[in-house]
């Protein structure tokens, strides 16, 4: 039996899976960062959109007024939706046939530095007994 000799690594290679190993688990940290972002954004706009949709019930219904729907809205941010959404703020406009409420705010930031916005607009009709 003759023995071959060991073909011995070029040294360029050395180390290389350590920085692969930092940069990939860079991305995934990103990666994370964006979805659990994602996430947030989501219940932020659920909650606009619950507060928007409740609030425009309230305002449509006969003897509804602003009052009541700003009422209500600030009464939802307050207990249901909470922190989700950052810096809300209510627009309630009521005429003849039809109330539009629109809830604008943040999504609460997990990236630093981006602040993703969240508008939810509802219409609907005003109630009329006849």
């Amino acid at each position: 039996m003759t023995m071959r000799p060991r073909r011995r690594r070029p040294d360029g290679d050395r180390g290389a899976v350590t920085v692969e190993v930092a940069g990939y688990t860079a991305l995934m940290l990103l990666a994370l960062m964006i979805g659990v972002q994602a996430v947030t954004w989501g219940w932020a706009a659920l909650g606009a959109r619950y507060t928007a949709n409740h609030a425009a019930q309230q305002t449509r219904v006969h003897g509804g007024t602003v009052a009541a729907g700003e009422a209500d809205a600030t009464a939802i941010l307050t207990s249901a939706v909470g922190a989700a959404l950052t810096d809300p703020q209510v627009t309630i406009d009521r005429g003849a046939t039809e109330v539009t409420v629109t809830v604008r705010g943040t999504a609460t930031p997990v990236i630093p530095g981006f602040r993703p916005p969240v508008t939810v607009t509802v219409h609907a009709p005003v109630e009329r007994i006849n």
